[in-house]
């Protein structure tokens, strides 16, 4: 196989932070407030379950299908095997979409990160507002500085970088660990363990639980934790660059195992840290607060640190992701030449252009929202999730074919844990990823031709597209909110 425009190979270690490094962003240093604002931690640990169950059969699906489906690279090649050239641009443009929206979460949670040196240089405050002019300006000139490095210097330095930041990151959240068991009470822990609750402006009421609310705290911080393994399919986006094909699967399970470790521990102890009501209004990053009132300002400091280092890895590896399956579909003839075009160090310099350009204007969107953060986050999960629903797919149509179990239910698992997430948690952003799917089919049907399109996917795209429509004016009349 060809190198992409002269782009050097990424080794077994290099995957492996990519991994890691792609999913420890901005999430793990919020989840454990977002889950105390709707969740009491028995249901926590039950929607833990269910999310682990998920994400452990998508992570065995992916490295199952890079060990038998060699030939393929990422979740547009297994949507076009498993569904057709339609169902490779949806996941393609969704993907696409999660990837600049999941950017946009880290760039928000790192203006928030600078704001804790506020007590230093007053003027940094006015970063923790989300959607503050001041911090629209900054993430905006971020953003672009951040491209640049990109194209300037490609995915094989920057893969060497994550390494770096991904040893330093793991060895932070390891000391928030020992943080967490120093100061951990079993009896805050357990004062709410297994009770409804209810949040009212920020005003935390319990009472004996309910299936009803069961059901509603189990949905509550669903998607900030699914949101924490988007990125976990990155070896396999990055197929054509890995050094050994092998190597994709296990970097997957690998980093898949880590990520379980640090997530669970990290989200469930602020629990035992602090009272549950004090979690939930803390000020974002949680994670931040929770060491400056338990350890005092030096430990926020460091967290605060750890965070920005953190964020800066995450954003040099996402701002890879969302363009390869661009430069695949275009390699493909799905999407336009354009797309894959690269330079001299192998980044597709237009694609990251397109999607600095859309980014931009997501970044003006926030001026409407009084919850930015959760808007990107919510927005990058539930797209991401057409494209894994699309890789479940292709596993399960796998295994019907070959009639055996052993390959044909973890895809069966990952259909239905995608379909209920959602179902549970983010409908109305499903119905805003319904936008972004009519630009892809406009990529599509420009580089296709109208001619070469089948009655089936001409219905498809005009459901998505009376949905998308539907979403619009639902969104003008507040019949939507965001």
């Amino acid at each position: 196989m060809d190198d992409k425009g002269g782009a050097k190979k990424i080794g077994l270690i290099a995957l492996i932070s990519g991994v890691v490094t792609s999913c420890l962003g901005s999430g793990i240093f919020n989840v454990s407030t977002t889950l105390a604002q709707g969740s009491t931690i028995g249901v926590t640990i039950i929607a833990w379950i269910f999310v682990m169950i998920g994400i452990g059969a998508l992570s065995w699906v992916f490295t199952s299908l890079s060990r038998t489906q060699p030939e393929l690279n990422g979740v547009t090649d297994y949507a076009y095997a498993g569904s057709g050239k339609l169902a490779a641009a949806s996941s393609g443009i969704s993907y696409f979409v999660s990837g600049f929206s999941g950017n946009l979460a880290f760039l928000i949670m790192l203006a928030q990160a600078i704001s804790i040196f506020s007590r230093y240089v007053p003027f940094l405050a006015t970063f923790q507002e989300g959607n503050s002019p001041v911090t629209l300006i900054f993430i905006s000139l971020f953003s672009w500085l951040l491209t640049w490095g990109v194209i300037k210097y490609g995915a094989e330095k920057v893969s060497k970088f994550n390494t770096i930041v991904t040893i330093f990151k793991v060895s932070a959240l390891f000391v928030f660990i020992i943080f967490g068991i120093i100061f951990f009470k079993s009896g805050i822990f357990s004062a709410h363990f297994w009770q409804n609750v209810t949040n009212n402006m920020g005003h935390l009421t319990f009472s004996k639980i309910t299936f009803g609310g069961f059901m509603n705290q189990f949905g509550a911080g669903l998607l900030s934790m699914i949101f924490l393994f988007v990125g976990i399919e990155s070896a396999s986006m990055l197929g054509d660059r890995a050094e050994k094909k092998s190597d994709i699967g296990k970097a997957t399970m690998i980093g898949t195992v880590v990520l379980f470790f640090l997530y669970f521990v990290i989200s469930v102890l602020p629990f035992g840290m602090l009272s549950q009501a004090k979690l939930a209004t803390i000020s974002q990053p949680g994670l931040v607060y929770v060491t400056e009132n338990t350890v005092g300002p030096l430990g926020s400091a460091f967290m605060s640190i750890a965070l920005i280092i953190t964020l800066v890895g995450a954003l040099l590896s996402w701002f890879l992701l969302p363009v390869e399956p661009l430069q695949r579909l275009s390699e493909q003839n799905i999407f336009p030449k354009w797309m894959g075009k690269t330079n001299d160090v192998g980044a597709p310099v237009g694609s990251l252009v397109f999607t600095q350009v859309l980014l931009q204007a997501l970044i003006l969107t926030l001026i409407f929202t009084d919850s930015a953060y959760q808007f990107a986050l919510s927005l990058c999960t539930v797209a991401i999730v057409i494209s894994y629903f699309f890789v479940g797919t292709y596993q399960l149509k796998l295994g019907l074919q070959q009639h055996a179990a052993k390959v044909w239910l973890p895809g069966l698992i990952v259909v239905v844990f995608e379909i209920i997430a959602v179902a549970v948690s983010g409908l109305e952003y499903l119905a805003l990823s319904t936008l972004v799917l009519v630009l892809g089919f406009g990529f599509y049907i420009y580089t296709v031709g109208s001619n070469k399109i089948n009655k089936i996917e001409w219905l498809m795209m005009v459901i998505v597209t009376v949905v998308a429509i539907g979403t619009v004016i639902g969104l003008m009349t507040g019949a939507i909110a965001i």
